[in-house]
């Protein structure tokens, strides 16, 4: 019998050793990662950056946007913003029941808007909104937004639903703080819970989750923004009104600065 429970052992560890296997192995001594560190260097890193894009999703309870020509249920958002001064974001909206579509222009203080498929106006949208303050100010922009957030904790390491890896980290916030990571065409209000996927390897932000709890009936979910930052550093593709002074060649000129040095200095140390 002792020499069998010895053969026994020996095949065993046999197929652990062939299926690359043993119980050491599945074990990981890696620590979780600081969360409050972690979230500060995901903040210098996509502060560090020349041009990016944001989507902005809504679900659950209606957010109702204020505009020139009527309130309209906000829907969705796509942004792209360009190193200095420049911005531009189309919003999906529900206007009188209807779909509408409404594209904003930004340069510095100056702004236009329309309804897509109508004529630019040159009329300010979102009144105190310059692309500037987007990256580049203390108070304001995704600096303070960022900054805002506390009871910072460590969730998991996770993936996205296109593979990247991430780590996810939890928190509370003030939605009016917050409301800067959506350019302020959306004002949250309230206190809100946030989950934050920061990507592993380029320790960027890739996505944020925004669930307004108060806004919840017994029949409506709460109002939840899902917003996706990526596209860090590409050359932009921006469309400026006729008229506006941000031409493709002084968007060139901005893109330009998006070198390989450039981009070397977001860090990506764990």
């Amino acid at each position: 019998m002792r020499r069998l429970a010895i053969v026994i052992i020996t095949v065993i560890l046999g197929i652990l050793a062939m299926s690359g296997c043993s119980p050491a192995a599945t074990a990981t001594n890696e620590p979780p990662p600081d969360a409050a560190e972690l979230l500060k260097q995901a903040t210098e890193n996509i502060l560090a950056v020349n041009a990016l894009k944001i989507i902005v999703d809504r679900t659950g309870a209606d957010y109702v946007l204020k505009t020139d020509i009527g309130s309209a249920i906000f829907n969705r958002m796509e942004a792209q913003y360009v190193a200095p001064n420049l911005m531009q974001a189309k919003a999906k909206v529900t206007l009188k029941q209807l779909p509408v579509e409404i594209e904003i222009f930004a340069r510095d203080d100056d702004q236009w808007w329309r309804i897509v498929g109508t004529n630019w106006a040159k009329q300010t949208f979102l009144p105190g909104f310059n692309p500037r303050s987007l990256l580049t100010q203390q108070d304001r922009g995704l600096r303070a937004a960022f900054a805002s957030l506390e009871n910072v904790a460590y969730v998991g390491d996770e993936q996205l639903d296109d593979g990247t890896p991430v780590y996810h980290l939890s928190a509370t916030a003030d939605g009016d703080k917050i409301s800067w990571m959506m350019l302020y065409l959306v004002q949250i209000s309230g206190q809100t819970q946030i989950d934050v996927y920061v990507d592993k390897d380029k320790k960027l932000p890739q996505k944020l989750t925004v669930v307004q709890p108060d806004t919840a009936t017994d029949k409506i979910k709460p109002t939840t923004w899902d917003m996706e930052f990526y596209d860090f550093n590409v050359d932009s593709n921006l469309t400026p009104p006729q008229g506006s002074e941000a031409t493709a060649e002084s968007t060139a000129e901005v893109t330009a600065e998006s070198t390989p040095e450039a981009t070397a200095e977001v860090t990506t140390s764990p």
